[in-house]
């Protein structure tokens, strides 16, 4: 190929390698083709001005460049896929799972920018225009969840349904039901619905937006427990981290929406409805994980000067880390925390960034100087003990927000470590040791007698009974002997423990034949628990459902029970915390139901 001087126009077109002076060029940012005489581009120019004035023509180089030759035949333009090409299906659901995923607005499908990019992929991609991906691409695959959803609610012995309500920007609230399930022995959260709505929500307001999801689901008679937050939003800082002078702790304020009785949100006045939520919610049970903040909260309101004065020197270390040296922990650590912010408290994620600073600080940040202050050995052994206090805190909020897990279980072991943990004496932090203590007591102490959360651990395979003794392991194996011989179909009231353990006596002719041993099998369901309770407990990194999957045809009346039980949340819809004010409500209702259902399809 020969060598000439070209126009710097030249690089933003394609130009056919072909000899001819008068031949046409495709512009690399849009689908335009044009004639033009290779001694006149006036014509290129006069374009790349009127439609791509924010790209530069300066020249790629002063001295002579090669063309960049384009065949005569890629000239003609492309078949584009019909329709029903399994190509454009494929790539229709990608593109509407790439914008719901990143909840971008749908008028990119018009971008001249994204219909370039497109171009390039794959020129045979026949991108739909605003009208038919809203009211076709996004409604088609809306359907298709929505009848998956369905199906898997059809098959789900019981259902948690966890409610949330949150303000967001520009005055809009929102409110989101999810169902927690389990289906052929694996857990699953899925997303009934999210609506946007504008102005104060009573308790009738959510109770009509609840009866309604349901209604269109047909799981009344399903639904075993509704978990709700149990105050307003909590989000707790560690001193030193709250930027422009904000307060670092935020009390909590009075729930506005209250929940009571045996399950159901209170209504504001009475109700001869059938279908009141009242009638076929079995439980209510406040929010774990927001009781768990509060109490972070109350015990950081106690923390030592001196350690708040520790955390903030190590909050003003992380950004200069940060700002010196791009490629450092602290760094990577705020990149990997970005996409957990809606799923991570920001005292949680604070302390891991106070962990990867300390950790820098030995590898990387050298001697101390007067830009880059080092802690002392004192300001270390104030931060080491903060961070040991605040260990069992942050290890149960990691593992109750991790997906697939079965928090239920957890959340009275939790408790229990946590009281053991605070037992122990601290040198520097005493003031805030004492104030988890307290209020560990207040917030948290009503779970350990929650029946849901205690029905949960007995029949985690990894627990049973080996975390409690005495008369509260007596009590909890009789609530089960209770259940499974309910489940049983017993219609007579059930036996206590110690009745269902002692079989009946023979009435004996003869007074002195009394004390012979009898010989009576026991009930098939007391004989199912005491095998159950007796065998030793699975290891702790073993997945509960996997034994009861593989146990069924042993525990038959337990492993009903755990499929119950064991799904319960620990914090309402716990992944779901956006604020797409820029789209439409019905956009983002559509597109936020596809995002968080999606894996129904996978």
């Amino acid at each position: 190929m020969s060598k000439r001087r070209a126009s710097v126009v030249f690089d933003h077109f394609y130009i056919p390698d072909n000899g001819e002076e008068v031949c046409k060029a495709r512009c690399k940012y849009c689908p335009l083709e044009m004639s033009f005489n290779r001694k006149a581009t006036s014509n290129l120019l006069n374009h790349m001005k009127r439609k791509h004035a924010s790209i530069p023509l300066d020249p790629v180089s002063s001295i002579t460049t090669h063309w960049a030759p384009m065949p005569t035949k890629s000239m003609l333009a492309p078949k584009k896929w019909h329709s029903t090409d399994a190509s454009q299906v494929q790539a229709d659901r990608a593109l509407v799972n790439l914008i719901a995923g990143e909840q971008l607005h749908v008028s990119i499908v018009e971008s001249p920018f994204f219909l370039s990019f497109m171009q390039e992929v794959q020129p045979a991609y026949n991108v739909p225009s605003r009208h038919h991906f809203v009211n076709s691409l996004v409604c088609q695959q809306y359907n298709l969840l929505h009848g998956q959803l369905e199906a898997l609610v059809k098959a789900a012995q019981s259902i948690c349904l966890t409610v949330d309500v949150w303000s967001g920007e520009q005055g809009c609230t929102y409110m989101a039901a999810k169902g927690h399930l389990i289906v052929d022995y694996t857990l699953k959260s899925v997303l009934f619905s999210c609506k946007r709505v504008r102005g104060f929500q009573t308790a009738e307001d959510i109770l009509s937006y609840c009866e309604t999801i349901l209604a269109i689901y047909k799981t009344p008679s399903k639904i075993a427990i509704v978990v709700s937050d149990n105050t307003a939003p909590c989000n707790t800082s560690l001193p030193g981290f709250v930027q422009h002078g904000e307060s670092p702790l935020a009390s909590a304020a009075e729930p506005e929406v209250k929940m009571e009785g045996q399950g159901a949100p209170a209504p504001t006045g009475e109700s001869t409805s059938s279908s009141s939520t009242t009638q076929y919610v079995s439980q209510y049970e406040p929010s774990f994980a927001h009781a768990l903040q509060l109490v972070v909260r109350d015990g950081l309101l106690a923390i030592p000067k001196a350690t708040a004065d520790v955390l903030a020197k190590v909050s003003a270390m992380a950004y200069r880390t940060r700002d010196a040296m791009p490629g450092s922990a602290t760094d990577r650590l705020e990149d990997q925390l970005k996409g957990q912010a809606t799923g991570c408290a920001p005292w949680n994620r604070q302390l891991k960034l106070v962990k990867s600073i300390l950790g820098d600080q030995d590898d990387q940040l050298g001697p101390s100087t007067h830009t880059n202050p080092s802690l002392t050995a004192l300001e270390r052994a104030i931060l080491e003990d903060f961070l040991h206090i605040m260990r069992p805190f942050e290890e149960i909020t990691d593992r109750i927000q991790g997906e697939r897990v079965v928090p239920a279980s957890l959340v009275i072991p939790s408790i229990w470590g946590i009281r053991k943990h605070l037992s122990s004496q601290s040198e520097h932090n005493h003031k805030m040791v004492v104030g988890l203590t307290i209020s560990t007591d207040k917030w948290l102490q009503q779970y350990e007698a929650k029946s849901s959360y205690l029905r949960a651990t007995i029949l985690d395979p990894r627990l049973k009974l080996r975390w409690t003794e005495g008369d509260h392991s007596s009590r909890l194996k009789d609530d089960l002997l209770s259940m499974t011989g309910a489940s049983a179909g017993d219609t007579r009231e059930p036996a206590s423990a110690s009745e269902a353990l002692c079989p009946p006596r023979k009435k004996c002719l003869f007074p002195f034949f009394e004390d012979e041993p009898q010989h009576s099998a026991p009930s098939p369901h007391v004989e199912e628990v005491e095998t159950y309770l007796q065998e030793p407990c699975i290891p702790y990194h073993q997945d509960p459902l996997v034994f009861w999957r593989g146990n069924l045809q042993r525990f038959p009346r337990l492993s009903s029970l755990a499929l119950q039980y064991l799904c319960i949340p620990a914090s309402p819809v716990p992944t779901l915390h956006p604020d797409s004010t820029g789209l439409p409500d019905g956009d983002f209702e559509s597109l936020t139901f596809i995002k968080l259902n999606n894996s129904l399809l996978q």
